[in-house]
Parts: C-alpha cells; sequence; structure tokens
C-alpha cells in the first residue's frame, strides 16, 4: 500500500511595511546597486542586475537576481531590495514562477 505525500507548500507571508515599488517585484526587472551603501555591497556599487524567476519552496520573499551573463547569482529579500537596491525599471512579466519561459540570455547595454 502506497502512502500518500502531501504537497509541501512554502511559509510565504505578505510584507507588513510598504515599499516604492510592487510586491513581489515582477521577473525581468532591472535593479542597480546604490553608491554607498553597506560593506559587502561597496566595491559593486552601480553593478546591474535583473530580478529572476521565483521558485515556489522558496516562496515570493526570496528574490533571485540574475545578473550580467545571464546566471542566477544571489538571492535577497525585499527590505535588502528597498535599503540596498535602485530599480531602473518594472518590467511587465506577469509568470512569477517562469513557467514556459526560456532562461534569461546575457544582459544587453
Amino acid at each position: 500500500m502506497k502512502k500518500k505525500t502531501k504537497v509541501r507548500l512554502p511559509f510565504t507571508v505578505k510584507p507588513k511595511q510598504k515599499y516604492s515599488f510592487p510586491v513581489p517585484i515582477p521577473p525581468c526587472s532591472v535593479i542597480a546597486v546604490r553608491r554607498g551603501v553597506g560593506k559587502p555591497w561597496t566595491s559593486k556599487a552601480g553593478l546591474v542586475f535583473r530580478v529572476g524567476y521565483y521558485s515556489k519552496m522558496d516562496g515570493l520573499d526570496c528574490i533571485w537576481l540574475v545578473g550580467e551573463t545571464g546566471s542566477y547569482d544571489q538571492t535577497i529579500d525585499h527590505e535588502c531590495l528597498d535599503k540596498l537596491f535602485e530599480i531602473r525599471s518594472v518590467a511587465k512579466e506577469r509568470s512569477l514562477y517562469g513557467r514556459g519561459r526560456p532562461q534569461f540570455p546575457p544582459l544587453v547595454r
């Protein structure tokens, strides 16, 4: 007799704080590191990232950053996005999880 497995859903809570950008920020939006921010980001001031597609296991508060080469580099949350990054453009992407979408190509300037 097979045991039924439950679907594991992520624990995601909508942030209580209000931000100047839509929450969750749409994938393919372009963001850049602000100048004069904290120590780990000081050397990366002005570096441009794109917001990657969300993962169902990570939840909607885990924002994946896509580097200029098109690879997923690191993750941040909405609070970190508000403090350390400036938003250059907000995309009109409707698919949060990227289902049926192609991979990110390298960023063209």
